[in-house]
């Protein structure tokens, strides 16, 4: 079925909905749509130790534990 068929299907069958059963399917498209993930992120997700490290950097974004660009050293 093509991508153009199945969207078709879906907003047909959403035209045919309960306002109750509206809120379930938006919030199952919401939830489908914030799991699309990319070859790139499951790339850095199997590397050993990435969501940890990621979190360390964060909290020292949000913590002002950074340096500007421009004083990073460039030899490295």
């Amino acid at each position: 079925m093509s991508t153009l068929t199945l969207r078709q299907k879906a907003k047909a069958l959403i035209d045919t909905l309960s306002e109750p059963q509206l809120h379930v399917a938006s919030e199952f498209l919401e939830f489908v749509k914030t799991r699309e993930t990319d070859a790139a992120t499951l790339e850095l997700l199997s590397i050993p130790g990435f969501t940890a490290s990621y979190k360390r950097g964060m909290k020292d974004i949000k913590s002002g534990r950074t340096r500007p660009w421009g004083k990073v050293r460039s030899d490295v």
